[in-house]
């Protein structure tokens, strides 16, 4: 169903199309007597006025009743022989004013005969009649044509409404499934911690309360500032930096510049956090290097981490949060991005360019 907001859209609209419609037929109505008179002697302009208004009124009159009564009421609901009929009763209603024009100037010429002007008078009045039928219809068909752009102009618009409604919802449920699975990584790391080093596991729930804030607050506006993003990236790399060993290098290059950028929030977080939890090992050489490069209108994000095979037995990582962000990507930037992701010389790396 329509909400109260599209009605009220739709009324709106129908008033200003109605002014529109009414400013162009008055002016169609004016311009001839108008433009007659700038060339013709003064005190005619009533003459030519109403002259203009008795050849034009009448088509006036057969588009409104057509656009806003036979059509809506009759055609638009199948109801075909009816609106045949009801055309048919407008046009003779709206061509009245011509059978009483031919009776009354019948007399109007001495210089035929009676009979000669009767018959010069039934030409003239077959002859203008059939051209008055032919625009009668020109008109009806002009606003059926006119009726069905505006109602298909309306449901593209109505269509795209509903569409950019979609993919707004989409957006929040891939958001508010994005969140429980940062928080849920979060926990798991912090727990690693708890027995190996309680100190620095007190330290992460500190920083993890601080990156939940952002998460919870700044990630609901639909754009953020690109440094505020970048600064609650840091914060996070600095909190998975806790829980790894000292065989684990870890690198970061965020070179943005001091533009106001703004960004999808949480965009790039899922890949940290394939990074540190799949890249990193305590027993083995390791490393995690994280990019992000502001080049003129473009956003670069890259992410490389050493390559560890899960075991057959692993059945953590689903990838949902991969498959979010590609989903949100495919929303927030279409046509607007390229996504690189390969497994090169024991190493991952993935590499997200933007328009931005």
């Amino acid at each position: 169903m329509i909400n109260k907001a599209a009605m009220n859209s739709f009324r709106r609209q129908d008033r200003v199309l109605l002014a529109f419609q009414i400013v162009v037929w008055v002016s169609i109505m004016l311009a001839p007597g108008f433009i007659i008179y700038l060339f013709s002697p003064a005190g005619k302009v009533d003459y030519y006025l109403v002259t203009a208004a008795s050849l034009i009124g009448p088509f006036a009159f057969l588009y409104f009743m057509s656009f806003y009564l036979l059509i809506p009421r009759l055609l638009e609901k199948g109801r075909k022989v009816y609106f045949i009929l009801a055309v048919i009763c407008t046009i003779m209603f709206a061509n009245l004013h011509f059978f009483f024009f031919q009776n009354g100037s019948e007399l109007g010429n001495k210089d035929y005969s009676l009979e000669e002007w009767k018959e010069l008078s039934r030409i003239g009045f077959n002859v203008t009649m059939s051209v008055m039928l032919s625009l009668d219809i020109i008109v009806i068909v002009a606003s059926y044509l006119h009726r069905s752009y505006i109602q298909s102009h309306r449901r593209e618009q109505m269509l795209l409404e509903e569409k950019q409604k979609t993919i707004e919802a989409e957006l929040v449920w891939l958001k508010n499934q994005l969140n429980p699975h940062f928080l849920f990584n979060s926990l798991n790391n912090i727990s690693s911690l708890v027995q190996i080093d309680p100190d620095r596991a007190q330290d992460s729930i500190a920083q993890l309360s601080d990156l939940l804030r952002y998460a919870l607050y700044e990630s609901q506006k639909p754009y953020v500032r690109l440094a505020g993003e970048v600064e609650f990236m840091q914060n996070y790399i600095a909190m998975m930096k806790l829980r790894c060993s000292d065989k684990t290098e870890v690198t970061e290059d965020f070179q943005i510049g001091t533009g106001d950028v703004q960004i999808v929030p949480l965009l790039f977080i899922s890949f940290i956090e394939n990074a540190f939890k799949h890249g990193t090992s305590s027993n083995q050489e390791s490393h995690v290097s994280v990019g992000l490069h502001v080049i003129g209108d473009k956003l670069v994000f890259e992410c490389r981490n050493t390559n560890f095979p899960k075991d057959e037995n692993d059945h953590s990582g689903s990838g949902i949060g991969l498959e979010n962000t590609r989903r949100r990507l495919d929303l927030c930037y279409p046509g607007k991005y390229t996504w690189e992701q390969k497994i090169e010389n024991e190493e991952y790396c993935i590499k997200i360019e933007i328009i931005v």
